[in-house]
């Protein structure tokens, strides 16, 4: 039986959040905790759009602490998408079991081939994205994990037809996108993680239905709540 599951993860009003009894194996690009390590708690938090702390790294820790999060054993990102609009799904293929969650905000949507001709400050507005594999990961794995993630990413943005409001170009994400990829280290051991393995193609598939639904639920907020 998968140690991880879909209904794992816990959604407040202020937070998407799991826990695990054992340490997951995580590399993120996360503002608490980001790079590599094991963790038991993950937190996707949903700030003001209007947040503008100067020190977010500081102001993150004070906020885990009210929540009773462990400071040293917590990795946290930050998004201006309310929590009740995260995009939660499993996918079972084979033996691997997937659960993926993520939260897409495209107010800042941008080109990276073009991002050169931006200029603009921090928002919080951004695509967050988790992979969360039960299984047991190489590092190898793990980066390569992150790569499969990005490009599923750009071509789910690609055929929901996201460009770069300033360049008019094909968007491959925002300016402040974040990436977590976890292993709970039991169960199938993976070496690998790109297009030609298995795992691969489960995250591929997974990445790409889950971030097209989260588009879609961002298009229809906007619809019926335009600023």
């Amino acid at each position: 039986m998968p140690v991880l599951r879909k209904d794992d993860i816990h959604i407040s009003d202020h937070y998407v959040a799991v826990q695990t009894d054992s340490p997951m194996k995580v590399v993120s690009s996360a503002v608490h905790n980001p790079g590599f390590g094991f963790y038991t708690h993950l937190m996707n938090r949903s700030v003001p759009y209007t947040y503008d702390e100067r020190k977010p790294q500081v102001e993150l820790q004070r906020f885990l602490k009210s929540e009773g999060f462990p400071i040293d054993n917590t990795v946290a990102m930050m998004t201006a998408v309310y929590a009740r609009y995260a995009t939660i799904r499993e996918f079972t293929y084979e033996g691997i079991h997937l659960v993926i969650m993520i939260t897409a905000g495209l107010g800042n949507a941008v080109d990276i081939t073009r991002a050169f001709h931006r200029q603009e400050q921090y928002h919080a507005g951004t695509i967050n994205t988790w992979v969360l594999i039960n299984g047991r990961l190489s590092d190898e794995a793990l980066f390569q994990a992150m790569i499969s993630t990005t490009e599923a990413k750009v071509k789910a943005l690609m055929d929901e037809g996201i460009t770069d409001p300033t360049t008019g170009t094909q968007a491959t994400g925002t300016s402040t996108d974040s990436l977590l990829i976890a292993s709970t280290e039991e169960g199938d051991y993976h070496q690998y993680a790109g297009p030609i393995t298995m795992l691969g193609k489960v995250i591929g598939h997974g990445v790409y239905e889950t971030m097209r639904e989260a588009i879609q639920k961002y298009k229809k907020d906007k619809e019926e709540n335009p600023i």
